[in-house]
């Protein structure tokens, strides 16, 4: 009896895990197609719904920042950027650096 509980938990956990994925895509390609729109503002809402179903994946962050960037909110954007050092991903926030300091052309 207690072994099958084990197996329904662990389903039960799986079948979470894997709707929270296809979530988080759903919303990734919808932020992708309003960034790519220009509509910033939507882009900026979705990455930050897919930011709290999965806080610690830097590529969210990364994502966000760029669409900061590209808004012109570089205090949003430096934000994003501290957040990919403390998980580790100097090198996204450095890439984002020096895209956020590039002079205009």
């Amino acid at each position: 009896m207690r072994a099958h509980y084990f197996i329904m938990v662990a389903v039960f956990l799986i079948s979470v895990s894997a709707c929270s994925q296809m979530q988080v895509g759903y919303l990734s390609a919808k932020a992708i197609s309003a960034t790519n729109a220009g509509n910033f503002a939507k882009a900026e809402e979705l990455y930050l719904k897919i930011i709290e179903l999965e806080p610690n994946v830097a590529d969210h962050h990364w994502q966000l920042a760029g669409v900061y960037i590209s808004s012109r909110q570089k205090a949003k954007a430096q934000k994003e950027i501290q957040v990919l050092r403390r998980l580790g991903r100097d090198d996204l926030a450095d890439q984002l650096f020096i895209i956020m300091n590039k002079p205009d052309e």
